[in-house]
């Protein structure tokens, strides 16, 4: 069973696996750290601390470099030892992720295990956090409004109103950008399948 004390050592040690990866990552390619900070849009100094595992990238960080390095975010996950072949996430468990760098941004928490060829993250957002600006990634979203109510806008194919118990399904390299519409908070699944 998870502690709260356990459940801050298991971030620091995500931290750390996640930051190691994207380091090797980027030796793989023999890239520089300020060339990967500048495609991600990140200084480098924010990205020392991310591969140091001194800070945790938000999920919009995460694509930015994943895609700055030609990989999939799930690529850069750290896996999960063989030895654990079931991972299980008690509610208000799991490593918690901003969705941008903004003081307000709004924040959910990784649901499946590091490593997971899925990757799903549960997000409890207000109507006045930030949720980044237009998004991108490979493979594809699923959005499921468990509570509230969001928009769901598609560059260049129009925006969805979503209430609980909507979903919306749509390829990730559509840039893509969500709001809550209030007047409450919105309680939002993202389920992500990378392209294989």
């Amino acid at each position: 069973m998870t502690t709260p004390a356990n459940e801050g050592q298991d971030e620091a040690a995500i931290a750390v696996a996640l930051g190691r990866s994207i380091a090797a990552a980027r030796a793989a390619r023999q890239l520089s750290m300020r060339a990967v900070a500048t495609q991600a849009g990140i200084s480098q100094p924010f990205l020392s601390q991310i591969e140091n595992g001194r800070t945790m990238p938000s999920l919009l960080t995460l694509y930015r470099i994943a895609t700055a390095l030609g990989l999939s975010p799930a690529e850069l996950m750290p896996a999960e030892p063989e030895s654990e072949p079931v991972h299980l996430v008690r509610r208000g468990e799991g490593p918690v992720v901003r969705v941008s760098e903004a003081p307000n941004a709004g924040s959910g928490r990784l649901v499946t295990a590091a490593g997971a060829r899925t990757v799903i993250s549960e997000y409890r957002v207000t109507p006045d956090q930030d949720l980044g600006d237009w998004f991108r990634s490979d493979g594809e979203l699923v959005v499921y409004v468990a509570d509230g109510r969001i928009a769901v806008t598609i560059d260049g194919r129009g925006e969805w109103e979503l209430d609980a118990g909507d979903t919306i399904t749509y390829s990730g390299d559509q840039p893509n950008v969500w709001r809550v519409l209030g007047p409450g908070p919105a309680t939002i699944l993202l389920v992500y399948s990378p392209d294989l």
